[in-house]
């Protein structure tokens, strides 16, 4: 374990070198106000009453194989961070001596600890964002490789500086500057962020509700997931969406942290270009219609609404996202501002 500490120290530090060429003048360049977003909001927001953009299989822009059908980003890390985007759904295997990102069997050309150099430079020029990074093993890729498992647990202990742990009451004020770290698997001396435990496939909300994230010490708090990834057509898919939004909204302050997915393909060979023009232009306009927070909301092509020649809606979909925090907050400081009158009129 020391040893592997050791190695991704260097790696960190050759990493420095290599992503820098093409990633950090993308994140030097970006100044947008999607760059700073959170910067706006109260420290005392719970995580759970956030809208946050999302990437699913974030690191995909850079396959080179079968691009039509492995790619569900158009955007690098960097320029999705700069369009708003804070959750990243990262995909790891432990392939020739290193922790390299893939989707599916086919790799991204980048690994993690070079993905997540990115996200920390990105912190360290804006400190009042955070980022949520939402690892699963891509198990495909290395054949379930035994040392997974180490390999990340000794890359995590390394920059756990930089790593926030999950517990029910966290808060914006306490995410800042930092990575919240969820993993879908088990590794060497985690969890150093939480574990999600009962990620859900399904359609059905009973199912969307039963996950659960594990903190570091031991204690399980409620999560939702919709993740209906293939579904038969877009209206099944939609019906997914939905209803977990609804729910959500619904819930009020009872809500937990909610993970969607708008993300997904339908037919044999994988179309997400079709699915994010169904479904992520659906989403925008539904979740600007009800104004309320929506938790985590993964998308493809977060950050650009063409692809291919195709119309898919991503930075329709992180814009409205962004745009939700501000009507939402708004709305709540206007309502405790007028209850706060009321209350100085009846002591009169």
């Amino acid at each position: 374990m020391k040893n592997l500490r050791l190695y991704f120290f260097l790696t960190l530090l050759l990493s420095a070198c290599s992503v820098k060429l093409d990633l950090d003048s993308d994140i030097l360049e970006g100044e947008s106000s999607a760059v700073c977003w959170m910067g706006a909001l109260p420290d005392s927001t719970p995580l759970s009453e956030l809208s946050i953009p999302g990437a699913h299989d974030a690191a995909s822009a850079s396959i080179t194989a079968w691009t039509s059908w492995t790619r569900t980003q158009e955007l690098n890390i960097a320029r999705l961070w700069n369009c708003g985007v804070r959750a990243f759904d990262l995909r790891p295997a432990w392939a020739d001596g290193q922790l390299g990102l893939y989707h599916g069997k086919y790799t991204a050309h980048i690994s993690l600890p070079e993905v997540m150099r990115v996200l920390l430079l990105a912190l360290e020029k804006h400190p009042a964002e955070a980022a949520i990074v939402i690892i699963r093993h891509e198990e495909e890729a290395d054949g379930n490789a035994p040392g997974w498992k180490d390999a990340l647990g000794a890359y995590l202990q390394s920059i756990s500086p930089q790593l926030v742990d999950y517990s029910p009451g966290l808060t914006l004020g306490d995410l800042r500057g930092k990575i919240l770290v969820l993993s879908r698997n088990e590794y060497a001396g985690g969890p150093l962020g939480g574990y999600i435990k009962g990620w859900s496939h399904s359609i059905g909300a009973a199912s969307q509700k039963s996950a659960s994230l594990i903190g570091k010490d031991g204690s399980a708090s409620p999560l939702w997931v919709q993740d209906y990834y293939h579904p038969d057509g877009a209206e099944d898919k939609w019906a997914a969406v939905q209803g977990l939004l609804d729910s959500c909204f619904a819930a009020g302050d009872e809500r937990p942290l909610v993970i969607h997915h708008t993300s997904g393909y339908i037919g044999t060979l994988p179309d997400y270009r079709s699915n994010a023009r169904d479904i992520n232009r659906k989403a925008a306009e539904y979740i600007q219609s009800a104004g309320k927070p929506t938790g985590i909301v993964m998308m493809d092509f977060a950050g650009t609404d063409r692809s291919s020649g195709k119309d898919v809606a991503g930075a329709l979909l992180v814009r409205t996202l962004i745009r939700n925090n501000q009507v939402y907050f708004t709305t709540i400081s206007s309502t405790k501002s007028h209850s706060l009158e009321r209350g100085a009129k009846k002591r009169m």
